[in-house]
């Protein structure tokens, strides 16, 4: 793919963001298990001011995502590439408001300006870069948190803040750190190993391409990434894999392009519209303690 047509690929899956073991079919049912925390969080999806985001449930499935990484609303989330009124945002910063804590993380300077040729503050704004703004960003009309939303570069974050976080969440926000000639992951996984308390939980969803597909093309460029180079780094940062789910995955996805050919980016392909969103890994990882 030619470098320009990345980055008009680029701008669109962003706006549109702004928005070793297997699964198991009890993973759908943990909300069942955990009926406060549960409960809570239905609440939350089912609440009104979701109306607009609630079309893309049937591919996201945040009840049986969330559960599955064991999500509770007395956490400390941190909450990767979050954007500017993102999709889950819209369910995490209710369900922590009374009792937990929210942090976005988002990619450093140095990044964002590899990914478009033109970086001003109207892509700050755009695509909730601006550190200083996370509570903005994050935040929903009616919904007071508790303690103050914060934000931080995905590579820099502050020594106190080592340790405190109790969950940390990547929605579709790896394929970008394995981009380019100096590819950011490492870095950013072993500040995000860092920032978690021992014993403390990582949840992934990632567009997935096949493992036989060419490096080439997996690569973070076309948005997919094989599930092992997933594991793989985190792994190296000193995460170990829990779990894997079949939640997010769907298997008319042929994988032959870019992801953002796909809904929710493209809607007007009735081919591509057909299909629905990408086929999508969900992992969970956890700090040793």
């Amino acid at each position: 793919m030619k470098a320009l047509s990345i980055v008009s690929v680029l701008a669109l899956i962003l706006a549109a963001c702004s928005d070793g073991a297997e699964s198991t079919s009890a993973s759908t049912n943990l909300a069942e298990e955990r009926p406060v925390a549960g409960a809570k969080l239905a609440d939350v999806i089912a609440d009104e001011r979701r109306n607009e985001n609630r079309a893309r449930d049937e591919w996201r499935h945040p009840l049986e995502t969330l559960s599955f990484f064991g999500i509770e609303p007395d956490m400390t989330i941190v909450e990767v590439l979050p954007g500017n009124g993102g999709w889950y945002s819209q369910i995490l910063t209710p369900f922590t408001a009374e009792q937990g804590r929210m942090i976005g993380v988002t990619y450093p300077e140095s990044l964002w300006v590899q990914m478009f040729s033109t970086w001003n503050e109207d892509n700050h704004e755009r695509f909730g870069a601006d550190i200083s703004q996370m509570g903005r960003y994050m935040s929903i009309e009616g919904i007071e948190s508790a303690q103050p939303i914060v934000g931080y570069p995905i590579d820099d974050v502050p020594d106190e803040e080592n340790g405190q976080a109790d969950a940390i969440v990547f929605f579709r926000a790896m394929h970008h750190l394995f981009r380019f000639e100096e590819p950011l992951v490492d870095s950013a996984l072993s500040e995000m190993f860092d920032l978690l308390a021992p014993g403390g939980v990582v949840g992934v969803v990632q567009h997935r391409a096949p493992e036989d597909a060419d490096a080439e093309f997996t690569n973070g460029n076309n948005g997919y990434l094989k599930q092992s180079d997933v594991v793989a780094a985190f792994e190296r940062a000193g995460f170990v894999l829990e779990e894997t789910s079949e939640i997010n995955a769907n298997p008319n996805d042929p994988v032959d392009g870019v992801v953002w050919r796909l809904p929710p980016t493209t809607t007007d392909n009735p081919d591509t519209r057909a299909i629905g969103e990408s086929d999508r890994m969900t992992l969970r990882f956890r700090k040793p303690t």
